[in-house]
């Protein structure tokens, strides 16, 4: 009851500096002039970004957070999916997942596929097995949200155009992700089916792969694993290099649109997405970022998108514009 009461200060907390925020002027204008639209022969199009990392004392997370989310409201249609790789909440508290919960909700209605999984952020404060309740419980109270099985935080979802396999560590960690033989097993399996099908897949996890995306360097921290999914990540590389057509969405690095956004490994590829809570650093630093991925029956596009103001970054910026042909 004490825990209960504690969680719902902070929540009243978080919603009146919200609703301050939204009546002060403090967010971005969001323009109106480039709406997310679906091309016509995309075959499925979907929103990534990374780590909105609510927080119940950083009340600027949040309203970030719902700025980005603004401008998903503006649509005409629904996108097929939204992805957000890790980093929920700041420090995985239910009053912090209810501030998600409610601001989603308010644009679930322009999304068929609500996907989440967890960043460090969102596991390392507490037992595992009690965060992995907590966190099944936050996405089920999403509407179209996609929850994880019991259990295990990794999943599947498979739709006509490409296939989501959705990754999470199988244990506690402060920073990277311990990711079991069990899980790598599935993930070999579920690629193997894809290719079969001949479907490109989208595999997401909160960290990348270690010396991709610019790291070590990016993350700046000692040590060559820094920022990375850990001592795994070799293992987690063996399976993504022996299949096509497979995209590697990552984020936890908190850089800007930039030239170690995407990175082309032949059979697999690289992409790490922005946060649309904390800054992003580098030389596009505009807060709010991530990407517009539209999947076409010869190739998979990716477009960067500041959601904050509603516009597209210029593709003068590199990676900012991507496009990628499929291998039949």
């Amino acid at each position: 009851m004490k825990i209960r009461k504690v969680s719902d200060f902070y929540y009243r907390n978080m919603d009146a500096e919200l609703n301050k925020r939204l009546t002060d002027g403090s967010l971005p204008e969001l323009s109106t002039a480039e709406p997310i639209v679906k091309q016509p022969d995309a075959l499925f199009t979907f929103a990534v970004f990374g780590d909105p990392q609510v927080s119940h004392y950083m009340f600027a997370r949040e309203a970030t957070f719902y700025a980005t989310c603004r401008d998903l409201k503006t649509m005409p249609e629904p996108l097929d999916a939204l992805c957000i790789v890790g980093d929920i909440a700041e420090n995985g508290m239910s009053c912090e997942y209810r501030m998600v919960a409610k601001i989603l909700n308010e644009v679930s209605d322009k999304i068929n596929h609500i996907v989440m999984m967890p960043g460090n952020h969102d596991i390392r404060l507490r037992a595992f097995l009690v965060q992995q309740l907590l966190f099944r419980s936050f996405v089920k109270s999403v509407q179209n949200g996609v929850p994880p099985q019991k259990g295990k935080y990794w999943f599947a979802c498979d739709f006509d155009a490409c296939r989501f396999l959705i990754m999470g560590s199988d244990r506690g960690s402060f920073e990277g992700a311990h990711i079991s033989h069990r899980q790598l097993k599935w993930l070999e399996s579920e690629l193997t089916d894809a290719e079969e099908q001949n479907k490109p897949v989208f595999v997401m996890n909160h960290q990348p792969l270690k010396k991709t995306n610019g790291l070590p360097g990016a993350w700046q921290g000692v040590g060559s694993w820094r920022g990375s999914v850990g001592h795994r990540s070799e293992a987690l590389r063996t399976v993504l290099s022996a299949h096509k057509n497979v995209f590697f969405l990552t984020g936890h690095l908190h850089q800007g649109v930039c030239p170690n956004s995407f990175e082309d490994y032949g059979s697999y590829k690289c992409l790490n997405v922005p946060t649309v809570g904390a800054n992003n650093h580098g030389s596009c630093n505009a807060l709010s970022q991530g990407y517009i991925i539209s999947v076409f029956r010869d190739r998979v596009e990716m477009r960067a998108r500041l959601f904050g103001t509603g516009e597209y970054v210029p593709e003068d910026i590199p990676n900012a514009f991507i496009s990628v042909p499929l291998d039949k």
